[in-house]
């Protein structure tokens, strides 16, 4: 008898996305979502389709993905996020590894479209993620990047997810405040605590490793997008943790994501008022920040202000470089 399979789709406001999650997912016994209260109409799309809706207030990804697990039908899971499409050679591989297991879970290959192009470097460029598993096996644990943990071998496909993790700069942009916020209460919860290690050292080390000795230089401007949010990224976690550890006291700073949401929409707005006919060279994405992280560090005099100026400095540079992304998303009709 065939084994049967259960793929589960976690959602929260996808309602752009989640029928193409399902129609791609149509060869499983059952499809499980498992929606953290979606005030858009992602539910309703949902119903017009044969599959079965949890809803669940969200508190983290490993609990929201573990009560999912614990009220599936079948015992394979895999799990798919509402922007990824399984591509028909996965499909016929998952289908054949479920058949005759010789694993308890499978990892396989993730190909990622940002901005304009599928990423080939990076962090972002050839990513295995653990996603096919035995629930007899396996279970979620961690509050973001959730890892599965699995009792026994793990086996690797050959076929390719496709991950269309970008939607608008907006959006992108608000993903990464919140896993920064939920990495950021796991460090917390260590008792950890963020220095100017922390806080210069690593997410510099985390763009320059990325753009230069992981080649994402070679992937343009999405590219170097990409590993300049993982910077931002980087910072705003241990901002976040110093934070929650009461080691920051300007008000702006305090409310972290809605100051830097301000800048984002500063950024925005600055990009629209320009004449879409000035031209953007790669050299802009580099030097208009780094001109106005130095101006606002030294002419400013946030240095003098300790970590607290540095960090609004590091921000002013990344507001405006994306103020030349946005002119330059602008002028590609991709915004």
């Amino acid at each position: 008898m065939p084994a049967k399979i259960t793929v589960l789709i976690p959602t929260y406001n996808e309602e752009d996305l989640i029928a193409q999650a399902i129609n791609c997912s149509q060869f499983a016994d059952e499809i499980l979502i498992i929606d953290s209260y979606s005030e858009d109409n992602t539910i309703e799309i949902a119903k017009k389709y044969k599959c079965n809706i949890l809803q669940r207030k969200f508190d983290n990804f490993s609990n929201q993905k573990n009560f999912a697990i614990s009220k599936a039908k079948n015992d394979w899971i895999l799990v798919l996020d509402a922007d990824e499409i399984i591509t028909y050679q996965l499909r016929e591989e998952i289908l054949k590894a479920i058949n005759n297991p010789e694993h308890q879970a499978y990892k396989m290959l993730f190909k990622n479209f940002f901005i304009n192009r599928f990423i080939h470097h990076g962090s972002n460029g050839k990513k295995l993620k653990l996603r096919l598993f035995n629930r007899k096996s396996c279970h979620y644990k961690g509050l973001v990047h959730e890892e599965l943990i699995c009792n026994g071998s793990i086996g690797e496909l050959k076929g390719r997810m496709l991950h269309y993790t970008y939607r608008s700069l907006a959006h992108f942009f608000q993903k990464k405040n919140q896993y920064s916020s939920l990495q950021s209460k796991q460090l917390f919860k260590k008792k950890k605590k963020a220095g100017w290690f922390e806080l210069m050292f690593k997410p510099g080390y985390r763009f320059l490793n990325e753009y230069i000795l992981r080649l994402g230089f070679l992937d343009g401007v999405a590219g170097l997008t990409s590993t300049a949010m993982n910077g931002y990224g980087v910072l705003s976690r241990y901002v976040k943790l110093e934070i929650l550890n009461d080691r920051i006291n300007n008000p702006m700073l305090c409310n972290y994501d809605q100051y830097t949401s301000s800048l984002m929409h500063l950024a925005k707005e600055k990009a629209y008022s320009k004449n879409i006919n000035t031209p953007v060279y790669i050299i802009d994405f580099f030097w208009y920040p780094f001109r106005s992280f130095l101006s606002t560090l030294f002419l400013k005099k946030q240095i003098l202000k300790g970590k607290e100026g540095y960090i609004i400095s590091y921000l002013d540079g990344f507001e405006n470089y994306n103020t030349v992304l946005y002119h330059w998303l602008r002028k590609r009709n991709l915004e």
